[in-house]
């Protein structure tokens, strides 16, 4: 390697040390410049809307990028005024693609930036921000053998990857050692995006059922027992609304529900009690920072700091960081965890007393 060449790679790794934490092409791409060797961005391929308010973009993902597992999302993020927005979206495709593409949909939401960005401004040769695959489901590679999944509106994509993977390997077809039932919730049948995909389950042994809210109603025990007889056995995955969520707990009793595997579209959080917080010792940036009862996102925020985050609810993972000592508040459940070495979402977690953590 020539001297040229060593102090280029020299200047590359100290300036991308130096923008952490996000790559320099991220801070680029917010100033309007294009980097040909962006390692981190997915090129939109082809874009569709096939319904309203949904657009379907087929992505071509950068080489030896790591997929979700079926049921697991992508961060996703576009730069908007000079900002970087991030949302995470769940790949509908079988886990045996491997043609290097992925398909994700966004349901348009008011005020929903990212969505509303790609909305208007997706098309062919686009380029994304991508990060690490997140999610609270994902398809484990021992299979279970039998699965029920349970969704509404657009909780139909990660549930699709793990019905369309499980069909695409025999699972549940004739001869195939499981079963799979899908219940899928949406306002009417004209709403539900991948008609075409739905169709080719069937066939390879999937029980689907696709209820009209506006019809049929809200989720009922009937409605399981029609679909798949067999639940009190199944491994269960829930994506969808908080209302989704009520139904099957009352279907299934509140100790059935709670083995339910289950991705969340909105996180509820409660308020820093009086008397948590403490100083915070940020061991990567070397801040110490006292923290008067926010979370970690907020005071590590306040001392000048920028981690990584995305959703800020606790749902996409991001923001998760080591605690390496000290205690914590769960502002979702209220529990306090003080194991050395804990990965947590910094976002929904605030500080019992004082608190190192790698950020």
């Amino acid at each position: 390697m020539t001297a040229p060449s060593l102090s280029r790679l020299f200047s590359r790794g100290l300036t991308r040390t130096l923008l952490t934490p996000h790559a320099p092409e991220h801070y680029a791409r917010s100033l309007g410049v294009t980097l040909p060797d962006d390692p981190t961005g997915a090129t939109v391929v082809a874009v569709d809307r096939p319904v309203a308010d949904v657009t379907v973009l087929t992505l071509r993902l950068p080489d030896g990028v790591e997929r979700p597992a079926p049921g697991g999302a992508l961060g996703i993020g576009v730069v908007i005024d000079g900002v970087v927005h991030r949302r995470h979206y769940s790949p509908v495709d079988a886990a045996s693609r491997a043609d290097g593409l992925a398909t994700i949909a966004v349901r348009r939401h008011p005020g929903g930036a990212v969505s509303e960005f790609l909305w208007h401004s997706a098309s062919p040769g686009m380029r994304l921000l991508l990060g690490a695959p997140v999610g609270e489901i994902a398809l484990p590679d021992a299979r279970p053998a039998d699965v029920l999944l349970v969704s509404g509106g657009s909780g139909i994509t990660p549930m699709l990857a793990i019905a369309s993977t499980l069909a695409g390997e025999g699972h549940c077809g004739p001869g195939g050692p499981g079963r799979v039932a899908w219940l899928h919730y949406a306002r009417s049948g004209a709403d539900v995006p991948f008609a075409d995909r739905l169709r080719e389950l069937a066939p390879a042994g999937v029980a689907l059922r696709v209820i009209g809210t506006a019809e049929e109603g809200h989720l009922t025990r009937e409605h399981l027992e029609q679909v798949a007889p067999w639940h009190s056995g199944a491994q269960i995955y829930l994506c969808g609304p908080e209302g989704l969520a009520v139904g099957l707990e009352s279907a299934l009793g509140a100790e059935r529900y709670a083995d339910v595997h289950r991705e969340r579209f909105s996180a509820g959080t409660g308020t820093v009690p009086d008397g948590d917080g403490g100083t915070v010792t940020h061991l990567a940036s070397g801040v110490t920072a006292h923290n008067a009862g926010t979370t970690l996102l907020e005071g590590a925020e306040a001392a000048g700091l920028s981690p990584a985050h995305g959703c800020r609810m606790g749902i996409c993972h991001t923001c998760t960081a080591v605690r390496v000592s000290g205690a914590t508040r769960d502002l979702r459940t209220g529990e306090v965890d003080a194991e050395p070495g804990c990965r947590v979402q910094i976002c929904v977690s605030a500080p019992v007393g004082d608190v190192e953590i790698e950020l």
